[in-house]
């Protein structure tokens, strides 16, 4: 007899910092466990927001946001039987795109979206009734509190719970014929970092009796922001919200809402995503909605015949003197384990010279933090992203290693079992045991290295995405490792095949014709005659590199090119003395030993390559920029100095250093 099928269902959550999300994920999980159902989470985790409150206002790095938008399309070679879609969640990161183009993708697996209305095949919608609540709230501020001016903080568009919240409060408007203008409907993003969305909301509009918020998170913005006028909410200014998250009815005063579960409606979606997989039907639904008042829209406090029982308010003090207890327990579990990520990478960097190893020290890593499995996806090769051009899903993700059954395993690179349609990662990580995994992302600016997979409690999510976003960065060194091996093993082959042509001939040249420099040759010979002789003296080894020859070449001609190689030859040249070694040892890189003992050499020596830059490229006439990036090194020069580590290392800080270079030499207006 077959054995009954346990279903792996996906599941799509945006926004990971908010409070709804976080409902979503605990309803999802409980129910999975409840059904025996497998569950794969797919999370977004933007983070620019989340910092927006905390930083200089000039603070403008690029968080990379973009990469967790193509998280979800990994759902298409997981071989999952149904998928769970938030999209209200997530929709606010995806631009224009479409709930109809966006379930398209993952057609023909059964679908639910959460919060949006998807007329499709295969779709169904579960969404709470929106519309209601927000008539619920409008009126209650018009006919109980009398209040005309009512300002409205609208979601994200493309997004079917703001577009509907904002339609129930226009028509209510409407029906008590009280006007509304551009100016009193902000447009926020669901998030509570909206506050400077709130301070131009108020400032465009004069004494506004009351604020309407399409959600809490948005509603605590408001709360700050008024603090920081003096405006006392609940008595100078009326604000209500929607959700009645946790935190809600602490708020000070208590926050007037709307009610939505967000766990009972994770728990409905999984009920119902197992009926349709059952063959049962199922009908698109809405939720209904309750209204909640309490103090933030000018209600009184609860009359005291209304007041909780002092044996009920007992146990809710305990209740929540526990809560307080086990936050703080978090807190300080979150604390310890931080200290975890920088010894994990520490012990990670023991291992750049072997893939394999590296691969399954992060296994080890993780069965460390009491992980009941993980897995170790890795693409073949790593793939670049830059968030303007198409986004397609990669097919060449493998599984590198994995985690299981108290038993840590890593693949030689060439022998990773591929990831296809016959071969999911559903079926890859089946141990036959039911499992909650959250899929994370590993990615280092635009490179993405692939999917790391972890079944982990839910109030471990953070730590964990703190962990892989720091093993994207070791993935990043790991790649950069093996770049820099074949460099040099490329550069000691180059270096034995001229000496071997050397020798036989004899004859060969040692100087570079287009610049006058020493060649490789060259190089070679007069840094093994200082090796030998120069003992203790101090040195530094300098990696340089024209940058953006091609473009040169490409777009001016060959000629163009070789002004510039000849220009940067005679820069480094009269940077440095006579006696100190300079060569031109590729097409566009050069080498230089520099025997000082001056502790500033480096920064002064960089002051000046950049200064005579600059004065050429003001003086040249030229289209385009001449510069250069560079690796510096320092040394001790001794007889037994392994000098090809020593050039591996400067190459890898110019590696470093071309990060900062200008993305194309062309000069502006030319």
């Amino acid at each position: 007899m077959n054995a009954k099928k346990r279903y792996t269902i996906g599941v799509m959550v945006g926004g990971m910092h908010g409070t709804f999300p976080k409902e979503i994920i605990s309803g999802i999980i409980a129910a999975g466990n409840e059904l025996d159902v497998n569950v794969c989470l797919f999370l977004g985790t933007q983070t620019k927001g989340y910092f927006q409150d905390i930083l200089l206002d000039e603070y403008k790095q690029d968080t990379y946001d973009y990469q967790f938008n193509t998280i979800y399309d990994y759902a298409q070679i997981s071989g999952l039987d149904g998928l769970i879609i938030s999209y209200g969640t997530l929709a606010r990161y995806m631009g224009d795109v479409s709930p109809e183009d966006f379930a398209k993708k993952f057609f023909p697996i059964p679908t639910i979206f959460m919060s949006a209305v998807v007329d499709l095949p295969g779709c169904n919608s579960l969404i709470s009734d929106n519309y209601q609540g927000i008539c619920d709230v409008v009126e209650h501020l018009i006919r109980d509190h009398h209040c005309e001016r009512i300002l409205f903080m609208t979601g994200p568009r493309q997004n079917t719970d703001s577009e509907e919240r904002k339609r129930a409060y226009l028509d209510v408007m409407e029906r008590h014929s009280l006007p509304v203008t551009p100016e009193m409907i902000g447009e926020g993003d669901f998030t509570e970092f909206v506050n400077a969305e709130v301070e131009k909301l108020l400032d465009n509009n004069v004494d506004p009796q009351a604020i309407v918020f399409a959600n809490d998170d948005m509603a605590l913005a408001g709360y700050k922001v008024c603090a920081r006028r003096g405006l006392v909410v609940g008595r100078d200014i009326l604000i209500t919200g929607f959700d009645d998250s946790d935190n809600a009815g602490s708020m000070n005063p208590p926050l007037t809402t709307v009610a939505q579960d967000g766990r009972a409606m994770a728990r409905t979606a999984l009920y119902d995503m197992l009926r349709i997989l059952k063959n049962e039907k199922v009908d698109s639904r809405r939720i209904p909605v309750t209204f909640v008042q309490r103090e933030s829209c000018g209600c009184a406090p609860a009359k005291e015949s209304e007041k909780i029982p002092a044996t009920d308010l007992a146990q809710e003090v305990h209740r929540l003197n526990r809560v307080i207890a086990d936050m703080q327990m978090e807190f300080t579990s979150f604390q310890r384990k931080s200290w975890f990520i920088p010894i994990m990478t520490r012990e990670l960097n023991d291992y750049l010279d072997d893939e394999k190893e590296f691969c399954l020290q992060i296994m080890e890593r993780i069965r460390e933090l009491r992980t009941k499995a993980a897995y170790l996806f890795l693409l073949d090769p790593p793939v670049v992203y830059d968030g303007e051009s198409e986004w397609t899903c990669p097919e060449t993700l493998r599984m590198a290693s994995f985690y299981r059954n108290g038993r840590s395993v890593s693949y030689e690179p060439s022998d990773r079992p591929y990831v296809s349609a016959e071969n999911s990662i559903s079926k890859l990580v089946n141990d036959g045991d039911l499992h909650n995994f959250m899929t994370f992302l590993l990615f280092s600016g635009e490179r993405q290295y692939g999917l790391l997979l972890c079944d982990i409690k839910s109030e471990d999510f953070s730590f964990f995405y703190f962990v892989s976003l720091q093993l994207g960065q070791s993935l990043r060194l790991l790649e950069i490792s093996k770049i820099e091996a074949e460099h040099l093993r490329a550069m000691s082959n180059d270096m034995k095949k001229i000496q071997k042509e050397n020798r036989a001939l004899d004859i060969k040249s040692s100087y570079d014709r287009l610049t006058g420099l020493l060649n490789l040759h060259g190089l070679t010979d007069r840094i093994t005659k200082v090796h030998q002789e120069v003992m203790t003296e101090n040195a530094y080894m300098i990696y340089a590199d024209l940058d953006h020859l091609k473009e040169i070449n490409d777009t001016w001609g060959h000629i163009e090119g070789n002004f510039a190689l000849q220009s940067i030859s005679n820069i480094l040249r009269s940077c440095l003395r006579d006696s100190d070694i300079l060569a031109r040892v590729g097409g566009d890189e050069f080498v230089s030993l520099v025997t000082s003992g001056s502790e500033t050499f480096e920064a002064l020596f960089r002051k000046r390559i950049l200064a005579a830059c600059r004065e050429l490229n003001e003086s040249s006439g030229k289209p385009y920029y001449v510069e250069i990036s560079m690796g510096i090194v320092r040394f001790d020069l001794k007889p037994e100095t392994d000098l090809q580590s020593i050039v591996a290392k400067a190459d890898k800080q110019l590696y470093e250093d071309k990060k900062k270079r200008r993305p194309s030499i062309r000069k502006p207006d030319v």
